[in-house]
């Protein structure tokens, strides 16, 4: 195990940052303010546990810790949206679900980094679709500061890596632009609806 240094109390930071974002945003699904849309939660575990079983064993250990915790966070609110999630699927979402699931049987058949980095930003894009539809039409039922401290994390991640190439800083800039967009459009969507 390498020697602790301030890139691993960094990833320390993620992990404390998953678990504390996650949390408040599950505290909101049980006290039912919050109704995450199962297709997103479901292919964020899919791949979630994809990306943990390929850092871990290629010895990746301080994301490891990161994607860990969110395995067990994204899983439990998986779950929870099967009981308390949106029951508002169209058929967009269910099309970006299936494609989605699609895009994941693709994604593990790809060997060539660049196409496999391609195809990881398609999956996300399809998996938040539902999330974006939802909050666009009802933004009170989903839990703004999970998604800034999701913005946030990502965004620290890239200073914590080990290595920066393109594979290893599009996803995370990537995902940090997609939760700030999330969260601007709620942000938004809120302001005009209380008029």
């Amino acid at each position: 195990m390498p020697e602790l240094d301030y890139k691993s109390i960094l990833w320390g930071v993620t992990v404390l940052m998953i678990v504390y974002g996650y949390g408040m945003y599950i505290r909101d699904i049980l006290k039912w303010k919050t109704k995450p849309h199962l297709y997103s939660w479901v292919v964020f575990i899919i791949m979630a546990s994809i990306s943990f079983l390929i850092q871990y064993s290629d010895g990746a250990w301080p994301w490891s810790w990161a994607l860990g915790a969110s395995i067990v966070t994204t899983l439990t609110i998986a779950i929870l949206a099967f009981f308390y999630g949106t029951k508002d699927i169209t058929k967009s979402d269910t099309l970006s679900f299936s494609l989605a699931l699609v895009s994941i049987i693709l994604y593990t058949q790809v060997s060539n980094p660049i196409y496999a980095l391609i195809l990881v930003i398609c999956i996300t894009s399809l998996a938040f679709y539902p999330t974006f539809r939802k909050s666009y039409h009802k933004p009170n039922e989903e839990t703004l500061v999970s998604y800034v401290f999701a913005w946030s994390r990502m965004l620290l991640s890239v200073f914590a890596l080990y290595h920066f190439s393109i594979l290893t800083i599009v996803y995370p800039l990537f995902i940090s632009l997609v939760n700030v967009s999330l969260v601007v459009l709620i942000l938004v969507r809120r302001k005009q609806l209380t008029k």
